[in-house]
C-alpha cells in the first residue's frame, strides 16, 4: 500500500466505542501527531500486539480525549476511541489533516481481503440480521464459495465441461437462499377486514406494532415489522383487508396489499374462524394456494361450516397456536436449511457472473469466473 488511509470500521452513530483504522506507510507519523501516549513508547514505534493508552490532542497544551491506540500489523494502527460521532469525526479530520486519504470501511474491506469473494462476505456479514444467518455467511468468508469456484474453474480447465455445468448450477440453486441472508423474507398477511390481521402481527413479534380497531378497513396501508423464525430474518407485513370498497384510500390500500402480496416469498392467508365461511373467503383460498391457511379466533365459539379448510387455529389475543406459527413460518420460507460449509452465492453480482458463466463457452466461463475470483 503506497499511500496512508484512515477508515472507520465500526457503525456510525452512538455507542460506547468506535475502531479507526489507519493503514500505511505513514500511519505512525500521522498518529503520533495527535496521540500523546501515557508512557514512553509512541505508536510509531510501538511493536505489533502493543496496547497504548493516552490522549487524542489538538496541542500539547489540549487535555483531549483519553483513548487506545494498537498496533495490529506493521503498516496498520488502531485507534479505538468514544463512539460518538463528533468523537471519532475528529480523530478522521486530524488524519486526513496529517496526509491520510479517509476511505469507506467497505473500502477498506476490499483492500485488506485475501479475495473480492472475503471481502463480500465481510461487508454482507454486517448486515446479517440474526446469527444463523451469520453462520452461513462466515463459512463464505471462510472461504467455502471461493473453494467451489476454484474447482469449477480446475474442471473446466481440465475439459471436464459437464462436471463444470452441474456444478455451476447446482450453485445457482443456492441463490434465492443466499441472497436472504442479507435480505429478509418477505412475509405478507392477507385476508378480508376485520379478521384480525394487526392482532396477528402484533403477536408474531412480540409488540403492538399495529393498530387495532374493531372497524373494518381501519387498515389503508402497509403495516411492516422485522421479526426472525426459526433464525431466519423476515419483514413482516399487515396490508389492509381485501375487499371490494367505494371509499377511494381503501381502494388505494387494497391495490396496494394485492402488489406487496404478489412480491411475497409466503403469505399468511388470515380467516375468522368464528364467522361464517363466505364466497370471499373461497375465492382468497383459491387465489394463494401455497399460502399459510390460518383460523384466526380461536378464542371464540367456531363455525363449522363444511367448506371451511384445514389449517391452523390460532387466537391472537391469547396467543393459542403463535409458537407453533412461528416454527411453521421458519419451516415453510426453508424447509431443508444447507449443511454448514455449503458454497453459497449471496450477492447479486456473484449470481450475475455464475449465471453467465453457465451460458458461456468453457474458454469465456473461464474467464468470468476469474474475473470473479481475481
Amino acid at each position: 500500500m503506497s499511500e496512508t488511509i484512515a477508515a472507520l470500521i465500526t457503525p456510525g452513530g452512538r455507542s460506547a466505542i468506535a475502531t479507526i483504522v489507519v493503514a500505511g506507510p505513514k500511519a505512525g507519523s500521522a498518529v503520533d501527531r495527535h496521540f500523546f501516549p501515557l508512557g514512553k513508547k509512541q505508536a510509531s514505534t510501538c511493536q505489533i500486539g502493543d496496547i497504548l493508552v493516552g490522549h487524542w490532542r489538538d496541542s500539547a497544551e489540549d487535555a483531549g480525549e483519553e483513548l487506545v491506540v494498537s498496533r495490529t500489523a506493521a503498516d496498520r494502527i488502531e485507534v479505538h476511541c468514544h463512539g460518538g460521532i463528533a468523537a471519532f469525526r475528529r480523530i478522521l479530520n486530524h488524519l486526513v489533516a496529517a496526509g491520510c486519504r479517509e476511505i469507506a470501511w467497505s473500502d477498506y474491506a476490499h483492500q485488506s481481503e485475501s479475495s473480492p469473494i472475503a471481502a463480500a462476505a465481510r461487508i454482507a456479514l454486517a448486515d446479517a440480521r440474526t446469527s444463523r444467518t451469520a453462520g452461513y455467511l462466515l463459512d463464505q468468508y471462510n472461504g467455502a464459495l471461493e473453494a467451489e469456484l476454484t474447482a469449477i474453474l480446475g474442471l473446466l480447465d481440465a475439459q471436464q465441461t459437464s462436471d463444470a455445468q452441474l456444478r455451476l448450477q447446482s450453485l445457482l440453486a443456492t441463490a434465492n437462499f443466499g441472497m436472504h441472508l442479507t435480505k429478509p423474507w418477505k412475509v405478507v398477511i392477507a385476508g378480508r377486514p376485520n379478521v384480525g390481521k394487526s392482532s396477528l402481527i402484533n403477536a408474531l413479534v412480540g409488540y403492538e406494532r399495529a393498530i387495532v380497531f374493531d372497524q373494518p378497513g381501519t387498515t389503508r396501508d402497509a403495516v411492516t415489522a422485522a421479526a426472525a423464525f426459526d433464525g431466519w430474518p423476515v419483514e413482516l407485513a399487515d396490508t389492509a383487508g381485501l375487499r371490494e370498497s367505494d371509499d377511494a384510500i381503501e381502494r388505494e390500500g387494497v391495490a396496494r396489499a394485492r402488489k406487496l402480496q404478489s412480491a411475497a416469498d409466503l403469505i399468511l392467508l388470515a380467516l375468522d374462524q368464528s364467522a361464517p365461511w363466505t364466497d370471499e373467503d373461497q375465492q382468497l383460498l383459491a387465489a394463494y394456494p401455497n399460502a399459510i391457511v390460518i383460523h384466526n379466533k380461536s378464542d371464540l365459539p367456531a363455525d363449522e361450516s363444511s367448506q371451511r379448510p384445514a389449517g391452523l387455529k390460532v387466537s391472537a389475543q391469547r396467543g393459542d397456536g403463535i409458537e407453533q406459527l412461528n416454527t411453521m413460518i421458519g419451516h415453510t420460507l426453508v424447509p431443508t436449511p444447507p449443511l454448514h460449509g455449503t458454497p453459497l452465492l449471496f450477492t447479486g453480482e456473484q449470481v450475475a457472473a455464475v449465471q453467465q458463466a453457465a451460458a458461456q463457452r468453457p474458454d469465456a466461463a473461464i474467464q468470468t469466473l476469474r474475473t470473479l475470483l481475481a
